[in-house]
């Protein structure tokens, strides 16, 4: 089993913390220090996993404010590695019938687009958000 890096480290011990501390979007992420004192790492390390996660689209920062959980629906990895898995028309083929299945599959258990919208199906709604945006564009 391959080792984890310090960054691969940070970044786990961040979602722990998200998701312990329950943290919502648009809520504020615990300081710099704080991660560094809690993860037991340089203030460097911490400031690199943020980096990371703000380029992904995962959190944004506000100078002087702090830094907040963005929503997952904007999140930026399957475009910035999307262009380099999806390079063929059969991959992207197949991820518009994945589109598809998922449509079929909204529309005859659930109304439609509404449960796309509801709140309750928030991996549902983030993969069909991904997936359309990325198909729309094809």
């Amino acid at each position: 089993m391959k080792e984890k890096t310090g960054l691969e480290y940070v970044l786990q011990e961040i979602n722990k913390i998200i998701i312990e501390e329950d943290i919502k979007v648009g809520e504020k992420l615990p300081s710099e220090r704080y991660l560094k004192e809690q993860l037991n790492v340089s203030r460097q390390s911490v400031r690199e996993a943020l980096r990371a996660l703000e380029m992904l689209g995962v959190i944004y920062v506000r100078i002087g404010e702090g830094t907040f959980l963005a929503d997952f629906k904007n999140h930026k990895l399957f475009d910035l590695i999307g262009k380099y898995i999806v390079r063929t028309d059969e991959q992207r083929m197949e991820l518009l019938d994945i589109q598809h299945i998922i449509e079929a599959h909204i529309n005859e258990k659930y109304d439609g687009e509404k449960a796309v919208e509801d709140d309750n199906n928030q991996i549902l709604k983030t993969l069909y958000a991904v997936i359309k945006s990325y198909t729309d564009n094809l």
